[in-house]
């Protein structure tokens, strides 16, 4: 899955719910984290973790991959409605997948 699939799930309760059953995750986790393989890149492959998993570090391996964090699924939801203000203004999801790496890389 790439970030700009992701963002179009963000916001349908209906569709996260599903896709954290898809990938087994504990809904009671403390929290899901988006971390992106290998590098920060629009077009890099992401995977959620639980917390428990990753101990919440920024750079963590598994299996061999190597992946950065990019924000709990929480945080990238306010950041996206607050503190980028770009939601249900129009902008598409490649747009908002940009601005928030962006963010990440220069703000977090």
């Amino acid at each position: 899955m790439k970030l700009i699939e992701l963002i179009g799930i963000l916001f349908n309760p209906e569709k996260l719910e599903k896709l954290i059953r898809a990938l087994g995750l504990d809904t009671d986790s403390e929290a899901l984290l988006v971390y992106m393989r290998e590098d920060l890149y629009i077009t890099a492959d992401i995977q959620i973790f639980e917390v428990e998993e990753t101990e919440d570090e920024l750079l963590f391996e598994k299996d061999g991959i190597k992946y950065i964090q990019l924000f709990p699924i929480d945080h990238i939801q306010n950041l996206i409605e607050f503190d980028l203000n770009m939601k249900n203004k129009r902008f598409s999801e490649t747009q908002i997948a940009e601005r928030l790496l962006e963010y990440r890389k220069h703000n977090a």
